[in-house]
């Protein structure tokens, strides 16, 4: 929730949400996001259902597309050390701390199954088994628990490698369209908080550029293999 000395608590006003979510939830752990999201919103603008949708529909997808930028398939946190914000591919991987995915040119994923590290050994036989097994990993997850080759196919028929090109480039469309929604609804937010959320989407889509260009430019200088899209990877 980080809740800290901001006029607003949280820093960020639609991350207000998550501290609405988690006390409500306290109380009513049945509710599902969409119903949390709805609530706070409607509670928090006066504007019309229209507008109210948008901004609901904003703060339902910006997880995965914070997620889609960083850290897809439950690679872990590719950041720099200490601050933690902004990019660094490889900024923990030789740290104690380390998330670490152990990128080479053919491979990524740290093997956390019965025949690598025995992470899946914590977990009850059902999940352990689920978690061990290729074909039953949720693919959120995948890279935490195998290690993967980039000609690997995933169930959208994309390779792994590809699979990372394009939730970069995704990301950071998905960044911008945060933005402009937002921009498309400067006359129906009290200017105050229209500002202070714009200058963070702003800031927010500088920063999914910046990953995109930065994770795509390590892959494909690691790999070799380009994206079968065309699209500009700095080289």
């Amino acid at each position: 929730t980080n809740t800290g000395s901001d006029r607003n608590w949280t820093g960020h006003t639609l991350a207000q949400c998550n501290l609405y979510a988690f006390g409500r939830m306290a109380w009513c752990p049945s509710l599902t996001a969409k119903e949390v999201v709805r609530e706070w919103v409607f509670a928090t603008f006066e504007a019309d259902e229209t507008v109210l949708d948008l901004i609901s529909e904003m703060i339902l997808k910006s997880k995965d597309i914070y997620d889609s930028y960083t850290a897809p398939l439950g690679i872990g946190f590719m950041v720099n050390p200490h601050g933690h914000y902004g990019p660094g591919v490889e900024g923990y991987e030789f740290s104690k701390w380390g998330t670490y995915h152990r990128a080479s040119n053919k491979a990524i994923g740290i093997d956390r199954t019965a025949k690598g590290t025995g992470y899946t050994a914590q977990y009850p036989d059902e999940l352990r088994e689920k978690f061990e097994n290729l074909e039953t990993c949720p693919e959120e997850l995948l890279l935490f628990f195998h290690r993967i080759p980039y000609d690997y196919k995933l169930k959208s028929g994309k390779t792994l490698l590809q699979h990372i090109y394009n939730s970069r480039f995704n990301g950071a469309e998905g960044a911008e369209w945060l933005l402009k929604t937002w921009e498309s609804l400067c006359e129906d937010i009290p200017n105050e908080t229209f500002q202070s959320v714009h200058i963070r989407l702003k800031r927010q889509l500088d920063n999914a550029c910046e990953w995109r260009d930065q994770v795509n430019t390590y892959f494909l200088r690691k790999t070799g293999i380009p994206d079968e899209k065309g699209r500009k990877i700095h080289e």
